[in-house]
């Protein structure tokens, strides 16, 4: 997942390595007893219904296989159309309304920093190109899907671009990659090991989508990285 997703969608050629804090965690045997997540969840406030569902459940399987996978997606709306972004987009009640999109995501994230699980971590979901076709198919329930809000307006001319158009910048809030990162060691502990993080753009250009669609545009590993590694120290320091 190391590219980097334009504000077209377009996704770039592939770059470096995984910031470190991934790569001292992905693909290992999960860190900490279920005791201390839930401790920590407790602690910080975080709900069932935010964050993908209970702790004591086991995440969804494909043919016995768990879940392995956490994808990333953006929102691509609300659409502003020709209007700028009002200057509250990070706090609106209205623009960070998470279920507005429906439920295309296990997860969504609000600008705010909120969250709502839209469907359990439990329930297998399909939700890009590359499950919907041939091998992937039949991996349905190996994916975690999470949504990160993201408005979108049109480019500064006022004309239709063909992937997309304007973001935010930046594209995420501070706010949002940490609740990401609550939610990314949440569901590793339900799964037992260090889930493996995924650009939804890159499964769908696997899967043959026909424009770049998915994201998530103007995504930055790097400051994941950092929240990520911030909530890892909370809880090792409170286990």
């Amino acid at each position: 997942m190391t590219p980097k997703i334009r504000a077209s969608g377009v996704v770039e050629k592939v770059e470096g390595g995984l910031p470190s804090t991934f790569d001292e965690l992905v693909g290992r045997e999960f860190d900490f007893s279920r005791e201390a997540v839930e401790s920590y969840a407790a602690r910080h406030g975080l709900r069932d219904d935010e964050v993908g569902g209970a702790l004591n459940l086991r995440v969804s399987k494909a043919h016995g296989n768990t879940a392995l996978y956490f994808v990333l997606h953006d929102s691509n709306g609300p659409d502003f159309g020709n209007h700028s972004f009002t200057p509250d987009i990070n706090v609106s009640p209205r623009i960070n309304n998470l279920r507005q999109f429906g439920r295309r995501w296990h997860v969504l994230i609000g600008r705010n920093g909120s969250s709502a699980t839209l469907i359990d971590f439990f329930q297998p979901l399909r939700s890009s190109y590359f499950e919907a076709r041939e091998a992937g198919a039949k991996a349905k329930g190996r994916f975690l899907h999470v949504g990160l809000l993201l408005p979108i307006r049109s480019v500064e001319n006022g004309a239709e671009s063909k992937f997309g158009g304007v973001i935010p910048d930046p594209a995420y809030t501070r706010d949002q990659y940490r609740r990401l990162a609550q939610v990314y060691v949440i569901a590793s502990s339900r799964a037992g090991r260090w889930l493996i993080p995924a650009y939804a753009s890159q499964l769908n250009q696997y899967g043959r989508a026909p424009v770049f669609i998915g994201g998530p545009k103007g995504f930055d590993l790097t400051q994941w990285a950092k929240a990520l590694r911030s909530v890892y120290r909370e809880i090792y320091s409170n286990r």
